[in-house]
């Protein structure tokens, strides 16, 4: 079946996994955390993020970005563009769309928003993720803001359904110098972990059939 705007927002509308997905790609330090299902929206911070889709050779692509080594607890991670929400924001989701322009350039008014997915907590920055599903009707021309990002990538997401796509090691993060267990895609060379993996589920368990 060929992934239209209508058929995903139609697969988006249907209730959301949330934590089921996001336990398949959860970092093993983690996981004891997610199933207590705290609540952190009183404490933590907002911000927003979009994993943005776009049309290529009868297939899905998904716009991923590896950020600088500047930006601190996250520095050099594969994510999806977004970031911090700001009071002139108004809503998360104006947050995302402020981002990827700034980011990696392309303009809100070429997106459309197909859907949205349950909102991820990531302990070691305090946010709380809105995650927001933006479909693109072409190849968007990307520019990357030098600052915050080293490089953007386009994936097919077929890609994330190969065999052994799904693996574990360790990763060294900032924040610790205990390295973190976890499971990753690893696609097209590109390793896929923590918060980022564990939406990618969702969103794997809501559109693929």
């Amino acid at each position: 079946m060929r992934l239209t705007p209508e058929i995903i927002k139609q697969k988006l509308a249907k209730p959301l996994p949330g934590i089921v997905s996001h336990l398949k790609m959860a970092p093993v330090d983690r996981v004891n955390e997610l199933q207590q299902l705290k609540d952190y929206r009183n404490s933590a911070r907002k911000s927003g993020v979009m994993i943005l889709l776009f049309p290529e050779n009868n297939t899905l692509k998904v716009i991923f970005i590896r950020r600088s080594t500047y930006v601190g607890i996250h520095a050099g991670q594969i994510a999806f563009p977004g970031g911090s929400y700001e009071e002139n924001d108004i809503t998360t989701e104006k947050t995302a769309y402020r981002e990827i322009e700034e980011e990696i350039g392309i303009p809100s008014g070429k997106i459309e928003i197909v859907g949205q997915l349950t909102d991820m907590y990531a302990q070691a920055s305090n946010f709380l993720i809105s995650v927001f599903v933006g479909y693109l009707s072409e190849r968007p021309e990307l520019k990357a803001q030098e600052r915050e990002v080293d490089d953007i990538f386009t994936v097919d997401i077929d890609a994330f359904l190969l065999p052994e796509v799904i693996q574990t090691k360790e990763f060294k993060v900032q924040t610790t110098d205990i390295p973190i267990k976890a499971p990753y895609y690893n696609v097209d060379g590109i390793e896929i972990w923590g918060a980022s993996a564990m939406v990618m589920a969702e969103l794997l368990d809501m559109i693929i059939d």
